[in-house]
């Protein structure tokens, strides 16, 4: 956790909490490297959109950023227009000293308005959601260069080089979203023809 800016007490408040406010189990999840068929399973939302806003804001002793994104396509889950997915850190500004304060957390992802996006979220508490596994549960939308089709880059362990004149950029291969799409249809529907399996 990096502080800039802040009163060496205000820093040690933010140590403590942030040790027994964090939740276990994103430790858990953002630990280790999750298979599609886990993400799957853990989600209670998939959703494609927009990232609309992003917003830092102090909660008690810590800072958590919500981020609002458009449900343009839900995969998993309720018929929601939006929804609010909730992390701990981001930067705000302290309601005492006046002072932006930075709180880093290793489960943070970035969503940035604008971004489209495909995500895998859990519901922690009613009404808030986090991402699962961290980084591994976003994945930008972004238009395929050569087919013009909305793909994902699933990089960065299977990357290709793409050669350029006097250049050579590597840059991380890219899934077609349709595939994603019905990969997790297919999980999502194996699921539900086991008995006991989660809804």
């Amino acid at each position: 956790m990096t502080n800039r800016h802040v009163h060496p007490m205000v820093a040690g408040l933010l140590l403590c909490g942030l040790a027994l406010l964090l939740p276990g189990t994103a430790r858990a999840t953002s630990a280790r490297e999750l298979g599609l068929d886990e993400m799957v399973s853990a989600a209670d939302d998939i959703v494609v959109g927009e990232v609309l806003s992003s917003e830092a804001r102090w909660q008690g002793k810590l800072i958590v950023t919500d981020s609002v994104v458009r449900v343009d396509e839900a995969l998993k889950g309720g018929g929601a227009a939006t929804v609010t997915v909730t992390q701990l850190g981001g930067t705000a500004v302290h309601p005492v000293i006046g002072a932006p304060v930075t709180m880093d957390v290793s489960s943070y992802v970035g969503l940035q308005p604008g971004e489209r996006v495909l995500l895998f979220l859990e519901q922690k508490r009613p009404g808030m959601r986090q991402i699962v596994g961290a980084e591994q549960g976003k994945f930008v939308v972004r238009d395929d260069a050569d087919t013009q089709a909305a793909a994902l880059p699933v990089g960065p362990k299977r990357l290709r080089v793409e050669r350029g004149p006097g250049h050579d950029t590597v840059l991380p291969r890219s899934m077609p979203l349709d595939v994603m799409r019905s990969r997790i249809q297919a999980l999502l529907a194996g699921s539900a023809a086991t008995p006991g399996a989660k809804p």
